[in-house]
């Protein structure tokens, strides 16, 4: 006989998020099935964590439109028979302050258009890769510095214009050559200069989270490399579009920018 549709759990963690942060979406059935779901206009890629246990992670762009959004799973069991569910996610305001930055005229060189856009679809080709496994364990580290100069989400204008963009990352004070290190396990998928971002190291972690650090004097992985927690990755530097010395550590989820402090405080995982 059939047996009857699977029965299904989902939960979201948190249901009130900040922009900038980070959805854990778990679903528990009763029997085998395959997943996929949506956040907003979001894709949600949905992993194994067990038997009858299945998760996903997903960021909230920092400039997201504050206010409800819809996520929902679809679910098929192997009679390709579907079960849905639908929760409602309140996407907070991050409360992010704006500032100016001033730039050398050789630095504004480095804000060309079609430079800025070349360098950006190779990443975001980049960040598009999934691997369905989770690499990293507990909470992440920081990759080293001192206090915050510019914080994540920080909305930002250059030589006095408007603020219409935002930082994407979070930058940490640091002395030129002072060590830069993996603040999670994974797979070092990009160690090479470029010419916005300077000297760059990009670390695959599995479920689609990338993490990156910029203007690196110094690049001491290489791409193919497994890393570990505290493993030393490169040295500090100010290559690229940089006005000194200092640490950018970025975190990508699925694509998005999301504040890489977050998972330093907040344990994520199945």
């Amino acid at each position: 006989p059939t047996p009857p549709l699977p029965s299904l759990r989902l939960a979201v963690e948190p249901l009130r998020v900040r922009q900038g942060h980070t959805v854990v979406v778990r679903i528990e059935a009763t029997h085998p099935i395959t997943v996929t779901g949506w956040l907003g206009e979001q894709p949600l890629r949905f992993v194994r964590a067990a038997p009858g246990r299945y998760w996903a992670v997903a960021g909230i762009h920092p400039m997201a439109v504050p206010g409800p959004r819809e996520l929902w799973v679809r679910a098929f069991d192997r009679y390709g028979r579907e079960v849905q569910r639908k929760l409602v996610v309140e996407v907070l305001d991050g409360g992010y302050p704006t500032e100016n930055i001033q730039l050398t005229p050789g630095m504004r060189a480095l804000l060309d258009p079609e430079l800025v856009r070349a360098e950006r679809q190779r990443l975001q080709a980049l960040w598009r890769g999934f691997t369905p496994v989770k690499r990293w364990k507990g909470l992440w580290v920081r990759p080293g510095g001192g206090e915050t100069t510019s914080a994540f989400g920080t909305r930002r204008g250059y030589n006095g214009g408007p603020a219409r963009d935002h930082h994407a990352g979070e930058d940490f004070r640091a002395k030129a050559g002072d060590p830069v290190v993996a603040p999670a396990a994974g797979i070092v998928v990009l160690a090479e200069p470029l010419k916005v971002r300077g000297k760059v190291v990009w670390i695959d972690h599995g479920m689609g989270v990338f993490s990156g650090y910029f203007h690196l004097s110094e690049i001491l992985v290489e791409a193919g490399q497994r890393v570990e927690q505290g493993d030393l990755i490169g040295r500090v530097g100010s290559t690229g579009l940089a006005t000194g010395p200092h640490i950018h550590w970025e975190l990508r989820v699925g694509g998005i920018a999301v504040d890489p402090l977050e998972w330093t405080r907040r344990e994520i995982g199945d």
